[in-house]
C-alpha cells in the first residue's frame, strides 16, 4: 500500500482552455507581459480557476478583460487519488537522488516514471513535487453581464523569459556585415504555442514583487471609501471579503487624471518621467507600473509615498533610448580661501525625430551665486537650479554656466 509523504508539493489541473494565440512583450531583464484569451463557463456570479501559470507569474500585475472582478487568491487544485497522477510531469525525491520525468503508474512502494534517461522504477520516494516545473494557479471570484461560454481576456507579468541580442560582423574592403540574432531564454515550464512576440531593447525600471505580492486591479469593480483616521486615511472596502490563508486582492480605487511626459538630465541618463497632479483621492504609499498601448506595454515602474490631493506626483519610469546627455567641467578656479569659480558645460544629444525640451538638473554646494549662464535657470531650491534646453530633431544643444561658490 502507497503512503502519502509530508512535503509533496501538488498544483494545477487545467481548468480552461486557452482560445487565441498569445502575445508576448518581452524584456531583457527576464521579465514578459504575457496576453492571452481563454474561454470559461461564465455565470451572474462565481468563480474561476486560472490555471497553468508559470512559476515566475506575478499576481498583483494580473488583468481580467469582461469581469467585474471582487478578489484574486492563489488557489492550490490536486490532483484525486493516485491515478491523478498518472500522465502528469513530476519531481520525485528519493534516497537514491531527485528525478524529473512522467509518471507511467504506481505499483507497490514506488511508481515507474518516464525519464530523458529512460524509464525508471523509484522505490521508497520522500516526496514528489507537481507539476513539474512548477506551475502557478489563481481563484478569480467576479460578477458579470454576460453568461455562458465566454472568452476571457488575460494580460499578466511573468519572470522566467528573456532575450538578448548576438551579432555577427564578416569584413569585407571597406565594409562589414552584420548579421544580429535574437537569444529568447523561457524558463516558465510553459509553452507560448504561435505566440506573436514583440523585443524590447533598452532599460526600464522594472517590477519587484514577491510571490503573490497584493495590488488592487480589475475594471469596473466598486471602489473603498475613504474616511480621515486621525492624522491618517482609511479605506473601507465595499463588500465582505473571504480572506483565507495566504493573499487576496481587492479593488481600492480609481481615477482618471491628466499628465505630462517630461524629460529630464541630472548628469548620467536622460531620464523619462511621468508627472500628475493627484486630484482624486489620498494615494497609500506603493510601487505604480505604467504601460502604454492599452495595457500591452510596460514602460516602467517607481514607486510613490502617502499622497494627499493636490499633491504632484513624479514617477521615474526609465531612461530615455534616444536622448543621451554629457556634462563637462571646463575650468576651475580657486578665487580666495573659501571662494571658488566653476564653469561646466551640458550637451544633449537627440535622435528623436521631433523637437524635445530637456529640464537639465544642477545641484550646487554651499554659497552660490551664477554669474553666467547661456540659458535663463529657475532656482528650484537652495542647492539646484534648472535650465530648460530645447534639443532639435537629430541634433543636439548645450547650456554653459558659470558659478561662483564657497562653503560659508
Amino acid at each position: 500500500m502507497l503512503k502519502l509523504y509530508a512535503g509533496i508539493v501538488l498544483l494545477g489541473i487545467l481548468g480552461c482552455a486557452v482560445s487565441a494565440a498569445p502575445y508576448l512583450v518581452i524584456y531583457p531583464q527576464g521579465l514578459a507581459l504575457v496576453e492571452e484569451t481563454r474561454t470559461f463557463d461564465i455565470a451572474s456570479q462565481g468563480a474561476i480557476t486560472i490555471d497553468r501559470l508559470p512559476d515566475g507569474f506575478i499576481l498583483n500585475s494580473l488583468t481580467i478583460g469582461g469581469l467585474t472582478v471582487l478578489s484574486v487568491t492563489p488557489s492550490f487544485p490536486s490532483p484525486t487519488g493516485l491515478n491523478g497522477w498518472d500522465g502528469m510531469n513530476v519531481e520525485v525525491i528519493s534516497s537514491a537522488g531527485t528525478f524529473h520525468g512522467r509518471v507511467i503508474r504506481f505499483e507497490g512502494d514506488g511508481l515507474f516514471l518516464a525519464t530523458g534517461n529512460g524509464t525508471v522504477f523509484i522505490r521508497d520516494f520522500s516526496a514528489i513535487r507537481a507539476p513539474y516545473p512548477y506551475l502557478k494557479s489563481a481563484e478569480v471570484r467576479y460578477l458579470s453581464e454576460a453568461t455562458g461560454s465566454e472568452d476571457v481576456l488575460l494580460r499578466y507579468l511573468t519572470r522566467g523569459i528573456s532575450w538578448e541580442a548576438s551579432y555577427r560582423a564578416e569584413l569585407g574592403d571597406g565594409s562589414l556585415d552584420l548579421t544580429g540574432t535574437a537569444i529568447l531564454t523561457n524558463d516558465t515550464g510553459i509553452s507560448f504555442l504561435g505566440a506573436e512576440i514583440g523585443l524590447i531593447a533598452g532599460e526600464i525600471n522594472a517590477p519587484k514583487a514577491a510571490d503573490f505580492e497584493v495590488r488592487a486591479m480589475a475594471a469596473a469593480a466598486p471602489e473603498a471609501a475613504v474616511s480621515q483616521a486621525s492624522e491618517y486615511h482609511r479605506y473601507s472596502l465595499p463588500r465582505p471579503v473571504d480572506l483565507a490563508p495566504g493573499t487576496t486582492l481587492i479593488p481600492l480605487l480609481s481615477a482618471t487624471l491628466p499628465y505630462e511626459r517630461i524629460y529630464r538630465f541630472r548628469g548620467r541618463a536622460v531620464e523619462t518621467v511621468i508627472r500628475f497632479e493627484n486630484t482624486s483621492a489620498p494615494l497609500p504609499a506603493g510601487e505604480v507600473s505604467v504601460y502604454e498601448e492599452e495595457g500591452r506595454l510596460l514602460i516602467g515602474s517607481s514607486s510613490i509615498g502617502h499622497t494627499p490631493i493636490g499633491e504632484e506626483v513624479e514617477l521615474t519610469v526609465g531612461a530615455a533610448f534616444d536622448l543621451t546627455g554629457e556634462r563637462v567641467q571646463i575650468s576651475h578656479l580657486r578665487l580666495g580661501e573659501e571662494l571658488n569659480r566653476d564653469s561646466y558645460r551640458i550637451t544633449i544629444r537627440s535622435a528623436k525625430d521631433e523637437l524635445v525640451e530637456v529640464e537639465v538638473l544642477e545641484s550646487l554646494y554651499g554659497t552660490w551665486t551664477i554669474t553666467e549662464s547661456s540659458l535663463p535657470y529657475e532656482a528650484v531650491d537652495s542647492r539646484t537650479v534648472r535650465f530648460d534646453l530645447p534639443v532639435p530633431a537629430g541634433g543636439e544643444a548645450e547650456v554653459t554656466y558659470t558659478v561662483e561658490w564657497s562653503y560659508q
